[in-house]
């Protein structure tokens, strides 16, 4: 199957999000790697030319992105506040030995507010999503289609 896949402003934080679109299925897959938030529209049945979607949303609470020294990467969004025994499980694999901690971090997004709790988001983290655009189009030039921003982490 084709999809598109570039960076749009995510409807919960703001920030840069990445969206996969499945133009001939009209299916689409958004996550943010900011605050955590993702939307999903895929099929769910199709019958006699009649398709039938599910949708599900999530909006952001955080994200814990872990890589490996190996360059693996585990991302994972939080789908609400953390407890404590969260936190200290988190903190737990961050601080295993095959974990790169200078590509890792922990971050919260709770009422508008980001909180880095571990490691070091990377520069991309803290720009506006119209910040973000206007360093990629510099950088990668603007595409044909203006709207398909390109993505970099």
């Amino acid at each position: 199957m084709a999809s598109n896949m570039y960076a749009l402003k995510c409807p919960c934080c703001g920030r840069s999000a990445i969206e996969d679109y499945y133009y001939k299925t009209d299916e689409k897959y958004t996550f943010c790697l900011r605050c955590g938030y993702y939307y999903t529209k895929t099929i769910e049945s199709y019958k006699a030319n009649d398709v039938e979607y599910k949708e599900e949303k999530n909006d952001g609470h955080g994200v814990f992105i872990l890589t490996d020294k190996n360059g693996s990467r585990k991302k994972m969004m939080l789908n609400g506040r953390l407890s404590d025994a969260q936190i200290e499980e988190y903190k737990a694999s961050f601080m295993d030995g095959i974990v790169d901690q200078k590509k890792s971090y922990l971050v919260s997004y709770e009422n508008g507010v980001f909180k880095i709790l571990l490691g070091n988001p990377p520069e991309n983290f803290y720009l506006s999503f119209d910040e973000y655009r206007e360093k990629m189009f510099s950088k990668y030039g603007v595409p044909e289609y203006d709207f398909m921003v390109p993505i970099e982490e």
